[in-house]
Formats: C-alpha cells, sequence, structure tokens
C-alpha cells in the first residue's frame, strides 16, 4: 500500500503545480482493480474501521417497554406514541438548554411526521435505532413567535391528514391550550422546532414569521440519545394530548 501511495503522490503532484489552476471537468476516472498483496492490505485497513464503526452503532443505550411507531394513530386521537416520545424528549432536552443560555423555557414542540424514520423496538434500544428514527442531521432550534401566529399553526395540524409531533401544547377540537392556558393573540411563545422547518420544509412556512430565533447547537438524534442514557427504560402511549373530534 505505501508504494501505492508513493507512485500516486508524485503524479498527482506533478499534474497539479504544472497547472495554474485543477480543472476537474477535464479529469477523466476510472476503475483500477488492485489483485494481489496491496489489495489484501487495502481490504485489512478497510475492515478495521468497519468493523470498529459497526461495534459502536451496536452499543445498547437504553431499553424500550414496547414497540413504538409513528402510525399507530387514528382520526379521532391524533398522535402516535413514538410521536409523542420524540416529542416529549426535546422538549425536556431543549428546555434545559434554553433555560441555561437565555433563561427562558419552552412553550411547547412541534417535529414534521415525516422526519421520523423507523419504529422503535421493544427491548434493547442500540445506537443505530438513534440513526435509523432520525437519520437526518436537524437541529433543534426555538423560535419566538406570538399568539396569532400559534392559532395559524394549530389551524394547519388541524387539517394535515398526518400528525406532526407535539408536546406542551392540547388540542381539542376547539379548545387549544399551551401549558394550560388559552392562546393570547399578543403573548410570546416559544416553539421548539428542526432547522428543516425552520426554512418552510413541509410547507410549515409560518414560521418565517419568527420575530427571534435561538440556536441551541444541538441535533434531534443527540436529544435522543442523551435522554435514552439517561432514563435508561423508555416507555410512551397515545394520549389526549390532539383530539379530533370531526
Amino acid at each position: 500500500m505505501n508504494k501505492l501511495i508513493k507512485i500516486a503522490f508524485p503524479l498527482f503532484s506533478l499534474y497539479v503545480f504544472s497547472c495554474n489552476y485543477l480543472d476537474l471537468e477535464s479529469i477523466t476516472y476510472s476503475i483500477i482493480e488492485l489483485t494481489g498483496q496491496e489489495s489484501e492490505i487495502i481490504s485489512q485497513e478497510i475492515s478495521i474501521y468497519r468493523d470498529s464503526i459497526n461495534i459502536g452503532l451496536d452499543n445498547v443505550i437504553g431499553y424500550s417497554n414496547n414497540i413504538y411507531t409513528k402510525t399507530d394513530f387514528n382520526d379521532e386521537e391524533f398522535n402516535s406514541t413514538l410521536g409523542n416520545l420524540i416529542a416529549d424528549i426535546i422538549f425536556i432536552q431543549s428546555d434545559s438548554i434554553l433555560m441555561i443560555q437565555e433563561n427562558k423555557n419552552i412553550d411547547f414542540v412541534i417535529q414534521n411526521h415525516g422526519g421520523i424514520r423507523s419504529y422503535l423496538p421493544k427491548g434493547k434500544i442500540k445506537l443505530t435505532d438513534a440513526y435509523k428514527i432520525l437519520p437526518f442531521e436537524n437541529e433543534i432550534v426555538i423560535v419566538e413567535m406570538d399568539g396569532k401566529s400559534v392559532n395559524e399553526i394549530v389551524s394547519f395540524l388541524k387539517d394535515e391528514i398526518k400528525p406532526h409531533p407535539i408536546s406542551g401544547i392540547l388540542i381539542n377540537d376547539c379548545e387549544v391550550l399551551v401549558q394550560d392556558k388559552p392562546i393570547l393573540p399578543f403573548n410570546k411563545y416559544y416553539i421548539a422546532i428542526n432547522d428543516y422547518l425552520l426554512t418552510g420544509g413541509d410547507n410549515m412556512f409560518f414560521f418565517n414569521q419568527n420575530t427571534k430565533v435561538y440556536r441551541l447547537g444541538y441535533s434531534l438524534r443527540d436529544a435522543f440519545i442523551d435522554y435514552t442514557k439517561s432514563k435508561q427504560y423508555l416507555s410512551s402511549n397515545i394520549d389526549n394530548r390532539f383530539i379530533k373530534n370531526e
């Protein structure tokens, strides 16, 4: 392998330093099949990293007392076990960070249904499960919005076909409560979302109406992993946080 590197580097250096710039479009590529001792050495080197990654993802970070999914909702009980669990975790984890950074509390959480990509198995929760459930590199952000914008958000959630996970807000037909209190039009509310929704993802363009954005530097997946490690045993259920009577 060292021999290959020594040969390749002078050739690459000759090309780069003989030109003022590297024209990537003019380069042609071809696959060189490696055989013999060099091929075996490279395979051995790759396997070391591959095996270490697999071992890391196989680490147990907690336990689940049941199978939880995002699809176990119905037209009346418009919330799911996995959606509720993830929204509650985001609330707990991000609320503590916002308090430390800004001395403020989160009022409620909204995440997108499509951001959850797998189910939570019963029994051991492995690190790989966190990556399957939340595969995107989405970060938690807090948006400051007034009550009129919150009412617009609620109307949007009611019209959706699939439930977007929520926590801290109760929607029961015409009754809507944030932290057990009615929404006041000119009150400030602090809502935990992800940066995909901040840019209008899943047609949630109303988040552009925010008056301020707080970035926590904390991903959804890390929140899930940290909470699972600290809690160890996870449980969830469908409840009355979102009830449709229409």
